[in-house]
């Protein structure tokens, strides 16, 4: 089990824990080297799972000093400590013990992804992005790290520097809805207000929920509202043809989701949707 989750890029510290525990304790010798791969998973699923928990923490504690006896030099061990600062509290320990490893080892995306983790939670949302952008600038195709950026400048409300970053993702996979949709939203909160709105611009966010939906047709609600503000956006007693089928699509299907579903909020989407359109 704890083999699969490990394969499987699951995310399961529960389980991870519970069984890893029990092969550590019984069968550890059975392991031959595989042990040491199994006290690094079991160790971060305590420190995730177990973190309140004094046991978990005496195990977790164990398992380091293990792993630090047998690799006293390991950056992978000296991230580990780090972590264990994390789950303690010591936020600062955490951060001086991420920024080591990184003098170390300036490209240990690891320790450098800990330390926006770091710096977001603790609101310091420019400082985060600055790292960030010094990254990127290095591995332009991380589309982790653009994603993290486009969320840290929306938290600051800087929606043109988060429109940049959703660009960068559609160019790495333009075949991922997602990234269409977000785009469009940040699109029309910059342009969509009635007031000195930008027609082509929302024109623009339009076509992107659009094809957002042609990516994906069934259950993508959100390209689905967004295309229905668009349209009441693009001129309220003045819209084209095609805006009108477009309208009339997004009513439709909106209506016939929230139906099958059998939601109690079909009534309440029927009135946000008059209430737009008038």
């Amino acid at each position: 089990v704890v083999l699969a989750v490990r394969e499987a890029r699951l995310h399961r510290p529960d389980l991870v824990s519970k069984f890893g525990v029990y092969l550590l304790q019984s069968h550890a010798h059975r392991l031959g080297s595989e042990v040491w791969a199994m006290y690094e998973q079991v160790y971060i699923a305590l420190l995730q799972h177990g973190r309140s928990s004094p046991e978990s923490k005496a195990l977790a504690e164990q398992y380091l000093g293990r792993l630090s006896t047998q690799f006293p030099e390991s950056l992978r061990v000296k991230r580990l400590e780090a972590m264990m600062s994390e789950a303690g509290g010591e936020l600062e320990a955490a951060m001086q013990k991420y920024e080591d490893i990184l003098k170390q080892d300036p490209n240990n995306l690891y320790a450098m992804k800990r330390q926006v983790a770091l710096l977001r939670g603790r609101g310091r949302y420019a400082e985060a992005a600055r790292r960030l952008v010094d990254h990127l600038a290095v591995v332009c195709s991380d589309a982790e790290a653009w994603l993290q950026l486009a969320d840290l400048y929306l938290l600051q409300q800087q929606y043109k520097k988060a429109a940049f970053c959703m660009e960068e993702l559609i160019l790495l996979n333009p075949m991922n809805y997602m990234y269409h949709v977000r785009y469009g939203e940040i699109l029309f909160t910059l342009y969509g207000n009635e007031r000195g709105g930008n027609a082509e611009q929302v024109r623009t966010a339009r076509k992107y929920f659009a094809h957002a939906l042609e990516l994906k047709p069934s259950g993508n609600l959100r390209a689905l509202y967004g295309l229905l503000l668009c349209c009441a956006a693009a001129g309220k007693g003045s819209k084209g043809r095609d805006v009108a089928e477009l309208v009339a699509f997004a009513k439709q299907t909106l209506t016939e989701a929230y139906a099958d579903a059998k939601s109690p909020m079909l009534t309440l989407v029927k009135s946000m949707i008059e209430t737009l359109l008038t």
